[in-house]
């Protein structure tokens, strides 16, 4: 059961990254530095941006299933994580981002507060992987790449939010919103490929 669980995270990772290429290479007139991931959820393309959030739910969810019953020590808090990333990105392109220079909505709002969470939890699960994974016999390796990407995920979620906040960094929102996704993929995928050969 672990092993069918860690290839069904492997390839939620796998869908959202294809996801997420196609939506980058397709001619949206986003920009990858200045815009948020969710303006695609409000383009002709949102069939993909719902791909690749569904695709990152999956991958969670399924994580969470294989390391509640894995034998992961002090595992609870980072299914914890997983769960709240699970339901956060499989809510998330049902309520759609307020597009630019259009009034604020309560669904923009409802919008905002689904990212912050998926991008809390993502970067809370990361350090709880680290945890937990420093704790198990046969998964220590993979520690340190798990806490380096709460790291990550952390680090881009505060400029992200400065970037929204501050005139000047404006222009580089887009930019930490996606080092935020390198470092949860990378955290998604990693986590998954520890746990096939535990």
């Amino acid at each position: 059961m672990l092993a069918v669980l860690t290839v069904l995270a492997f390839a939620g990772v796998a869908v959202t990254l294809g996801a997420l290429v196609v939506l980058h290479l397709a001619p949206t007139g986003l920009s990858p530095l200045r815009d948020p991931v969710s303006a695609y959820g409000i383009s002709r393309f949102s069939v993909l941006y719902r791909v690749q959030t569904l695709g990152t739910a999956v991958a969670a969810a399924a994580l969470a299933i294989a390391l509640a019953g894995s034998g992961v020590t002090a595992a609870t808090p980072a299914v914890a994580a997983l769960i709240v990333l699970a339901v956060a990105r499989g809510v998330i392109s049902w309520v759609p981002m307020d597009a630019g220079g259009a009034p604020t909505t309560s669904t923009g709002r409802a919008h905002n507060l689904l990212a912050f969470g998926a991008f809390a939890a993502a970067s809370v699960g990361g350090f709880m992987v680290g945890i937990a994974f420093g704790s198990t016999d046969g998964l220590t390796a993979a520690a340190p790449i798990a806490t380096a990407c709460g790291w990550v995920m952390t680090v881009a979620s505060a400029l992200t939010i400065l970037a929204a906040a501050t005139r000047a960094l404006r222009p580089v929102f887009g930019l930490a919103e996606r080092l935020i996704y390198v470092g949860m993929l990378t955290w998604l995928a990693c986590t998954a490929v520890a746990l096939m050969g535990f």
